[in-house]
């Protein structure tokens, strides 16, 4: 037991260190990405570290309390104002889906579920976890989904800077006061953050405590009784949690599924990227918007990251805002019927 509780919490000062030198050097998900690619690496060759899965039952509903935050009035209000860019979206989710899925299932041979969990443009943590409860890879999703907003952020910067010649100006944002919390909004996020996950787990949602946890946020912030997010050490240390757990599980990984998995991931993001980039070139004249706000409207990378660039360069971040919220949303609104599909053909071989 004693021996137990000091690898877990050596597996999260692990995750610590990396998440902390992640956001040191502003990488995107720096608390998740940074704790997932130090337990990665450290863990396929030394194996000792460990995360008690109670410790994700924890965290998971943080982090859907958190995206259930993204879901406004206001955002619900600017959906009628861009029906064209938001239709473009929507297209560009759909098609980079299809691609996904064929390119996993035909070319890199993987597993129908995995392939479906792989492909959509968005919801890292979401689709991981989701998926993993659906019987999919979790090694190859984290790898994958990793990788594709890793390239996204970088590329998309490039981009912007060099292909739409672009200069960035600095913004900064900070996140509210801690003591500008109230009691009720504490009240709220801890009854989503309880009920969500009980709820979620007892009627067998698609990722439990963090599907039944967000749709709860969603109603309290659609409805306005609350508009205040999660405090960002809180998140940081459900991330961390969340990152060192996935990195952890890499132990035993061989060096040619790794490098197989990071291939084919690497190919899928060139994918949407290029795809995104066209499309967004292409329609901008058809629907008369600015096509850097129609690139980054679709590309499928961090949603702080892809606001922050478009803050930086002047363009429509509301647009933005709205359309990445819109893209997770049909993404998770398609994993419960993706899920159910995929458990019952499992059930019926």
């Amino acid at each position: 037991m004693h021996n137990f509780i000091v690898k877990n919490i050596i597996s999260l000062l692990m995750g610590f260190v990396g998440g902390y030198i992640f956001a040191l050097y502003n990488f995107p998900l720096p608390w998740m990405l940074g704790s997932f690619t130090i337990s990665l690496f450290l863990s396929i060759p030394i194996g000792y570290f460990d995360i008690d899965n109670r410790l994700r039952r924890v965290a998971l509903p943080i982090l859907g309390v958190l995206i259930g935050t993204s879901f406004t009035p206001e955002i619900l209000k600017q959906v009628y104002n861009w029906p064209k860019g938001i239709s473009l979206v929507f297209i560009y989710a759909f098609v980079v889906s299809i691609i996904g899925y064929i390119y996993y299932r035909k070319i890199a041979k993987w597993d129908v579920v995995t392939s479906i969990f792989s492909a959509p443009p968005g919801g890292l943590a979401e689709l991981v976890f989701i998926g993993s409860d659906a019987g999919a890879d979790e090694r190859k999703m984290i790898l994958v989904h990793s990788l594709r907003i890793a390239l996204v952020v970088i590329t998309s910067a490039i981009i912007i800077k060099f292909y739409f010649n672009t200069d960035f100006a600095r913004i900064i944002i900070k996140n509210p006061p801690l003591h500008l919390i109230g009691f009720s909004d504490w009240f709220i996020m801890l009854f989503c953050a309880v009920v969500g996950s009980i709820l979620g787990l007892k009627y067998k949602l698609p990722g439990g405590a963090l599907f039944g946890a967000l749709l709860l946020s969603a109603f309290f912030h659609l409805t306005s009784l609350t508009e205040v997010k999660p405090p960002s050490f809180i998140v940081a240390s459900a991330q961390i949690i969340l990152g060192t757990s996935l990195g952890v599980r890499f132990h035993g990984i061989t060096k040619k599924e790794f490098k197989d998995t990071v291939t084919h991931g690497f190919v899928m993001a060139i994918i949407m990227i290029s795809t995104a980039l066209a499309i967004a070139v292409i329609s901008s004249e058809i629907v008369d918007m600015d096509p850097r706000a129609l690139y980054l409207s679709m590309a499928p990378g961090g949603f702080t990251e892809m606001l922050l660039l478009s803050l930086a360069i002047g363009v429509e971040s509301a647009f933005i805002a709205t359309c990445h919220c819109l893209r997770i949303f049909l993404i998770l609104s398609c994993i419960p019927f993706a899920s159910y599909v995929t458990k019952r053909n499992r059930s019926h071989k």
